[in-house]
């Protein structure tokens, strides 16, 4: 039988203390070599890969040494196409150790959930790793931020950030982004659902933000599982990408993406309030997000005023806010028919709950069918499908202004308002709308589909 390698990949910037220990484990487990695979290594100096190879491998290799195996650090250049990325890492290993990595003789330990598909995919046996504790990028923060984190950290780690040249030189880079301690939001959804729902339009998304984005720094505003940052960092890998959000489960989740570009940062905090130093954002992005700014500060047309304010704060002079949501139809009196069974009941209940039991007031014309405003009759029709997430979602306004409202509050905010437009997306009518409800104005004549979604954008004077 054939010597057995453990492939370990990571960037390494710190190594926790559990981490240690499970190193030190290693020293029971069926293989022979440690190849230990560190990522981003031609990268240094930024919040996501602060320091330079040769400083994680003052924490990595003593580490390692404790697992009394045989031992090797590859360092692992980034790359722009992921799904060559195996490939990539095993002419690595092959030019730096000589000898080839295959499927049959090499298992993969990873806690990195894309790291492990790209493995999977390629025949490798992965053998995952579930983060106990802080995570190495949570523990760096921790540094960075003056917390208490000796405690959870290897004593290699505590060796090297003790160090005068080292500690400084990671506060001065995570001092860049501005940073806020506001409570988490969102921690009773079903994240996996939430997520995989977002990420399902992330095509249209882009299709609704490119032809508007400025290059430079692009600021995704409530960036969930990160992946339109993923897409944004290959589309403009020159930029720097910051993805902001109030879940910390979203930032683990975005901070296991492979991003194209080095220069990606990821802040928490609440993306109402400036998030990034003034004039430095070419391009702020809000998608799906502004109506959570309105949904869950009280229904208050004033907080996104407030984040639009602060974000023409963040911008440089002839940059640019996206903004991708729900929209208010006209205001008017609409009539719905209820075509498929169970609409009705589900009807009866958003009527009865709908922002925290404001509800939505109806008159009942027959069995099937209801008269009530055009925008509460379209947050029904554009939430009835989402009963995963009802508790959340029956509380949202996916539409808390109409068109010409945007427009007005880009103006107030001292933005030029450049484009506005709305659209059914054909999707969601296909698969939602036709066969579940008939949507009629006051005096019964059918109406086309409400728009689902709109695109508006503003620009910085200058």
């Amino acid at each position: 039988m054939g010597l057995k390698n453990a492939l370990l990949v990571g960037r390494f910037h710190a190594v926790t203390r559990s981490q240690g220990e499970w190193l030190a484990s290693l020293s029971k487990a069926p293989v022979d070599r440690l190849i230990c695979v560190m990522t981003s290594a031609n990268h240094a100096a930024t919040r996501r890969n602060p320091l330079e190879a040769s400083v994680r491998e003052q924490m990595l290799k003593p580490a390692l040494a404790r697992s009394g195996k045989r031992f090797d650090v590859v360092r692992i250049d980034d790359i722009a196409d992921s799904a060559q990325w195996v490939e990539h890492v095993a002419a690595q290993v092959e030019k730096q150790l000589g000898f080839k990595l295959g499927a049959s003789d090499t298992d993969v330990y990873s806690a990195n959930r894309d790291v492990d598909a790209l493995f999977q995919a390629r025949g490798f046996r992965v053998i995952a790793q579930e983060v106990k504790g802080l995570t190495p990028h949570e523990l760096v923060q921790r540094i960075a931020d003056g917390k208490s984190w000796k405690d959870e950290a290897s004593p290699e780690t505590r060796a090297v950030y003790e160090r005068a040249d080292v500690a400084a030189k990671v506060k001065d880079i995570f001092r860049q982004t501005l940073l806020n301690d506001d409570g988490e939001l969102g921690h009773l959804r079903d994240f996996l659902s939430y997520g995989a729902m977002m990420d399902a339009s992330l095509v249209q998304k882009l299709q609704d933000f490119l032809p508007h984005i400025k290059p430079g720094c692009i600021v995704d505003k409530g960036c969930g599982t990160g992946k339109l940052m993923v897409e944004l960092s290959r589309l403009f890998p020159n930029s720097a990408i910051v993805g902001v959000d109030l879940s910390r489960e979203f930032l683990r989740l975005c901070d296991e993406n492979h991003y194209a570009t080095e220069d990606v940062s990821l802040v928490f905090g609440n993306v109402i309030d400036q998030n990034v130093p003034p004039s430095t954002a070419s391009t702020v992005v809000y998608s799906s997000v502004m109506h959570e700014v309105h949904s869950y500060t009280g229904y208050k047309t004033s907080e996104i005023d407030r984040a639009l304010s602060n974000c023409f704060t963040e911008l440089q002079p002839g940059g640019r806010v996206l903004i991708r949501d729900g929209v208010s139809p006209p205001l008017a009196t609409w009539r719905l028919k209820f075509l498929a069974a169970g609409v009705n009941e589900i009807f009866e209940k958003f009527a009865a709950e709908f922002c925290h039991g404001r509800g939505a007031k109806f008159e009942r014309l027959a069995p099937d069918e209801v008269r009530l405003s055009s925008h509460d009759a379209n947050e029904f029709i554009c939430k009835k499908d989402y009963l995963k997430n009802w508790h959340i979602e029956v509380h949202e306004e996916f539409g808390p202004l109409t068109l010409e409202g945007w427009r007005g509050a880009l103006r107030k905010a001292g933005f030029e308002p450049v484009h506005l437009s709305e659209y059914a997306n054909e999707w969601i009518v296909k698969n939602r709308y036709v066969g579940a409800v008939r949507v009629m104005d006051e005096s019964g004549k059918e109406l086309g589909w409400p728009a689902t979604n709109m695109i508006v954008v503003g620009q910085k004077p200058g």
